[in-house]
């Protein structure tokens, strides 16, 4: 395990600490490690140093010097770990800790550490509210929904609670979001990358910053420079003249210029305070004038009448669980005709069914289905309903045992087992055919949208099912398997057949549906790389359009770069067939990608450039209603 660097120099102010060694298991490691790098893009691109070493590296010798060390997730520290953040913080050094189980490290803090709690349904810890007592230059709300927290309390005269959770509808709980010692912080619950990333770099900011203030500078240094040019224009000039010149004769030309005058005298300030060394008020300034900067980017787009304009629903609960109204109110008003709302999944489902099992928000909040059809109907939307095919992580362990015992899992070129069913077993596609029929027969929707439409990889599958399946075909038995097929003569031969058996689905599930609603609308999200996807996952969603097998598709094009989105979308439409039926898929808080309103704006007046007739946007939630929808109403999606 070796020290990763980040900055101008080693041995920086503020450590974060990798969960390895402190997680329980291979995901919670690889959960740490996503949750860590994203941390790290965060202080880096608001140029904080900051060096990243993992569990096992924790040690006096690596945290000396140190002034800060955050634990982005590491809810199990060693025991020689915890002797060595003791003697850190004994010796004046400050920790951040999010989402941590041990009591030992709470007790470090001056900070009394609670039993966990669970929200399945949502809703209940949705936002962080930051209190009088808190440090200053902390956001007054930062947006976040956990579904599970581990409130830490305060010790009386040692430590005071400084944010309080939040719920759907805006109230105040008395859970403890964030509490305060002369130590350090706690956060009850990890910082998530979804969405409010403003705010939460602001927040993160003004933590560190109350323990190590000389961040400050080069902090307020970048910021002043980052801040006028909204990631595209070379200057703050740049971004002004475009703007002005664009404005002109729009609907909004007035308060453009407003935006632009006041951002303007904002940035003059900012300038001053920056030669004054008041380093904590030119950011400030800068996010105030950046703001300003960016509602006028918004204030000038065009919009295009008569596109699809969907968001993806992955929790399959809308905005405000129990609420479906309110959510599909919220996309119509800002210009959007439909909704794919996750629906149903490896052996459960968000409504009524007598294939799959009702899930937990079922039982919470009633049929999901029909609540999210009534409401978005009565509000002008359309809504497909999101069917996760194959994949069988999270489903009932019985069923899971069952899938196991009848040998009806994908199995890799090693021989090792995969959660998800595989395609070419005939009672597997009976049990997805069937579950997409009953959609279809029993509610009343727009369309039917697959997803894990594939293989996982190149490596599966190669089960016995696909052995004897492919055998047939071939016309006779294989010595070597699977060498022959992964590696052999026949390699070319079985990904074809491997690929057929996803397209034949796709006819087979596209007929049954149309038998029984011959308007509903079947479509896929699907990877964006094609043909790569072909032999790489057996996803020829090309031959999909052109055979009318679906009626369009969402490619994943989950990028940060406008450039490569741009040369993703330009490929896919200029495929034969395609025309009118590419929706691409903009990432705005997927794993892949996380973007900012202007990278989003982009990305869809690039996707429009291309000739792509419409896009959805992953994924819905309080951040993409608070942080993106507005701005989007302002122009590229006005009516």
């Amino acid at each position: 395990m070796g020290m990763l660097c980040y900055h101008t120099a080693c041995a920086a102010n503020v450590l974060l600490v990798k969960g390895t060694a402190s997680t329980p298991n291979e995901a919670e490691k690889n959960y740490a490690d996503s949750l860590c790098r994203n941390m790290g893009r965060w202080l880096t691109e608001l140029n904080v140093a900051h060096d990243v070493i993992s569990d096992e590296d924790v040690s006096s010798a690596a945290l000396a010097n140190r002034r800060v060390v955050v634990l982005v997730y590491n809810p199990f520290p060693t025991r020689r770990e915890l002797w060595a953040l003791k003697s850190f913080v004994k010796q004046g050094g400050k920790l951040i800790v999010f989402y941590g189980a041990e009591p030992a490290l709470a007790e470090m803090l001056d900070i009394k550490l609670g039993n966990q709690m669970f929200a399945p349904g949502g809703g209940k810890w949705c936002a962080i509210r930051f209190a009088e007592n808190a440090p200053p230059h902390l956001p007054k709300t930062v947006i976040q929904e956990s579904r599970v927290i581990r409130p830490a309390q305060p010790v009386e005269g040692k430590s005071k609670t400084i944010a309080l959770w939040q719920d759907s509808a805006g109230n105040t709980s008395s859970d403890p979001a964030l509490v305060q010692s002369d130590r350090g912080f706690w956060m009850s619950h990890v910082l998530l990358d979804d969405a409010d990333c403003d705010n939460k770099k602001q927040m993160l900011l003004g933590l560190i910053a109350a323990l190590d203030p000389s961040v400050w500078e080069p902090v307020a240094t970048r910021l002043l420079e980052d801040a006028g040019t909204l990631g595209k224009f070379r200057s703050f000039q740049d971004s002004v003249a475009f703007m002005n010149a664009n404005a002109k004769g729009g609907p909004h030309e007035a308060q453009v210029l407003e935006y632009l005058s006041q951002a303007v005298a904002l940035r003059q300030d900012a300038v001053q305070l920056l030669q004054g060394g008041q380093f904590a008020a030119v950011v400030e300034k800068s996010r105030l004038f950046g703001n300003l900067l960016v509602q006028a980017y918004a204030g000038v787009q065009k919009s295009r009448q008569g596109e699809f304009r969907s968001v993806w629903d992955h929790a399959g609960t809308g905005l405000y669980p129990g609420d479906w109204d309110r959510t599909c109110r919220v996309l119509s008003a800002n210009g959007f005709t439909d909704l794919i709302s996750n629906m149903a999944g490896g052996g459960w489902s968000h409504y009524k069914t007598g294939i799959l099992r009702e899930s937990e928000m079922f039982g919470l909040h009633g049929d999901q289905l029909s609540q999210s059809i009534a409401a978005a109907h009565a509000n002008g939307l359309k809504i497909h309903a999101w069917k996760i095919c194959w994949k069988f992580d999270g489903a009932p362990e019985d069923m899971l045992k069952r899938m196991k015992r009848e040998d009806r899992l994908q199995v890799s070129d090693s021989g090792q087992p995969l959660n998800w069913l595989c395609p070419s077993h005939p009672a597997n596609r009976a049990y997805e055919i069937d579950s997409i029929k009953e959609i279809a027969a029993n509610y009343k929707v727009d369309g039917i949208h697959l997803d894990y439409i594939r293989f996982k990889d190149a490596h599966f599958c190669y089960c016995p099912t696909c052995r004897k399946s492919f055998e047939r075909e071939l016309g006779r038995g294989l010595r070597n398997w699977p060498g022959d097929v992964k590696d052999g003569e026949l390699k070319k031969q079985f990904y074809q057949w491997r690929c057929g058996q996803i397209t034949s689905f796709v006819r087979d599930a596209a007929v049954e549906a149309r038998k029984i609603n011959p308007r509903v609308k079947i479509s896929a999200a699907v990877f964006g790389k094609y043909p790569s996807c072909v032999d790489g996952v057996g996803q020829d969603w090309a031959l999909w359009l052109k055979e009318g097998y679906a009626d369009f598709v969402c490619p994943m094009n989950y990028t940060n770069s406008t450039e490569q989105f741009t040369a993703y979308v330009r490929s896919q439409v200029s495929l034969p067939a395609v025309k009118g039926k590419i929706f691409p898929g903009i990432g705005v808080t997927a794993t892949e990608s996380s973007l900012n309103p202007v990278q989003v704006i982009d990305q869809i007046a690039a996707l429009r450039k291309e000739g792509a007739a419409g896009f959805a946007l992953f994924d819905l939630s309080r951040g993409l209603e608070k942080e993106f929808l507005p701005l989007l109403r302002m122009g590229i999606t006005s009516e």
